[in-house]
């Protein structure tokens, strides 16, 4: 089980990583993220809070994630990996149901999860998030009797984890090439 602990810690600590990063490389990116939480039915006062809270929450996450992934090899860390895919499976869990009000609500809210976006949130959209809910918590379930591994499969779950990752950042693109753009429902 400890193969599946590390896959979901790399793969949620790169995801939140990315997506906190994403939003603070400048004033510009910051601006476009405080200015889509609106239509994800948060009330203006409660804006720049709820937006704050997100980011820091998404940077502590990943930064208690990714340094227990490394960890993991040696058994260490295992507290830390609890707390973090704990937290993970709340912020997904949060973030799923706030996509899915925009959805249900057809407010024309756009993902800015990984930089700047113009497609508007769909049904796929609910499903990706569950999906991360889903792996977080699979892998905090895996961590009780998550000990001591094979460093190799250990670095191989970890690859997978991250190639994960890479799916996850480029969903817009991926859903494109397969499912083809999401209609304008506005």
């Amino acid at each position: 089980m400890t193969y599946v602990a590390v896959f979901a810690m790399v793969l949620c600590g790169l995801v939140l990583l990315v997506s906190a990063v994403s939003k603070v490389r400048g004033k510009a990116a910051y601006a476009e993220f405080v200015a889509s939480v609106p239509a994800f039915g948060i009330p203006a006062r409660w804006t720049r809070p709820f937006a704050g809270v997100t980011l820091a929450a998404e940077f502590v996450i990943a930064a208690s994630l990714l340094p227990a992934a490394a960890l993991s090899a040696t058994g260490a860390g295992r507290w830390l990996a609890i707390a973090g895919l704990v937290l993970a499976a709340g912020l997904f869990g949060v973030l799923t149901v706030a996509v899915w009000r925009a959805v249900a609500r057809r407010t024309g809210a756009v993902c800015r999860c990984f930089g700047p976006a113009r497609t508007v949130l769909a049904p796929r959209h609910v499903v990706r998030n569950a999906l991360l809910l889903l792996v977080a918590l699979a892998g905090a379930a895996a961590m009780p009797g998550a000990d001591g591994a094979d460093p190799a499969a250990v670095a191989l779950a970890a690859a997978v984890g991250a190639v994960g990752a890479v799916a996850v950042v480029r969903f817009e693109d991926l859903a494109e090439l397969f499912a083809g753009p999401v209609p304008d429902a506005r």
